[in-house]
């Protein structure tokens, strides 16, 4: 009876405190970017990475102020709407969630991302920064990144890391995405986040659900009749111009 006993508190524990993260953050890392959703849809987004030399969290801006409990609401409360790009990407232990809330409804998928960097001796100075160039195909796109060893922790922008230094500017050769760092600095506080109510699915299944919540009548549910009819002929429209993933080949 007291080892059942010791056993039903473990997987207690595990259901329901073992997605707490936890990143000791040392820097904090804002790029601006250029994001290419449609054909006729590009945008500007801020973005924020924080944390040290392998964990780190990285988000559109609203996103950031949202998790770290930094937004403070002035008139119109804008924390659903106003970022571009809505999913969200924490790496822990070599383990990277990426996850996302959509109409009420919060998923997530885990994977471990390989990335095969070539480096070439090609350099240029970014923000006063000497930086030289690497290049990885990944996602049904060729990528063109621009880091410094200046700065040794191994990261960047989204998924891409494993560079001998700091990615300063990573954009595809199409430049549907193009990231550029705009301030490097300290960030001494701890990053806290718990996955428990983000429901994990395999990656193929996020997608297939993603794409339903984004461009489906699942965004709307218990809607019928002609108001049914008008929504679904907006999603169509906005099918239309969010087109273009950063993944285009997601199991590439």
């Amino acid at each position: 009876m007291k080892k059942r006993l010791i056993l039903f508190l473990i997987m207690f524990c595990l259901k329901f405190f073992g997605q707490k993260i936890n990143i000791e953050t040392s820097i904090v890392v804002n790029y601006d970017a250029s994001i290419k959703l449609g054909e006729k849809n590009r945008h500007d987004q801020k973005f924020v990475l924080i944390g040290n030399s392998q964990d780190y969290y990285f988000a559109a801006g609203q996103n950031y102020l949202n998790d770290t409990g930094q937004y403070t609401p002035k008139g119109i409360d804008t924390r659903a709407i106003s970022d571009y790009f809505q999913e969200r990407l924490i790496r822990k232990d070599g383990l990277t969630n990426i996850f996302i809330s959509l109409a009420d409804t919060k998923i997530r998928y885990q994977e471990k991302t390989d990335l095969k960097w070539v480096l070439y001796g090609e350099t240029k100075i970014i923000n006063g920064v000497n930086c030289q160039m690497a290049a990885t195909n990944k996602y049904g796109r060729r990528w063109i990144a621009y880091f410094s060893k200046e700065y040794p922790q191994s990261l960047g922008p989204y998924k891409f890391t494993g560079l001998p230094g700091l990615i300063f500017e990573l954009y595809d050769t199409r430049d549907d995405y193009h990231f550029t760092l705009t301030k490097v600095g300290k960030y001494n506080d701890d990053f806290d986040f718990n996955l428990n109510e983000f429901k994990n699915f395999p990656k193929e299944k996020y997608l297939k659900a993603k794409y339903n919540l984004e461009f489906t009548m699942a965004r709307f549910p218990g809607m019928e009749g002609q108001d049914s009819m008008y929504f679904q002929g907006l999603l169509e429209k906005l099918k239309k111009l969010e087109n273009n993933p950063l993944e285009l080949k997601p199991f590439e």
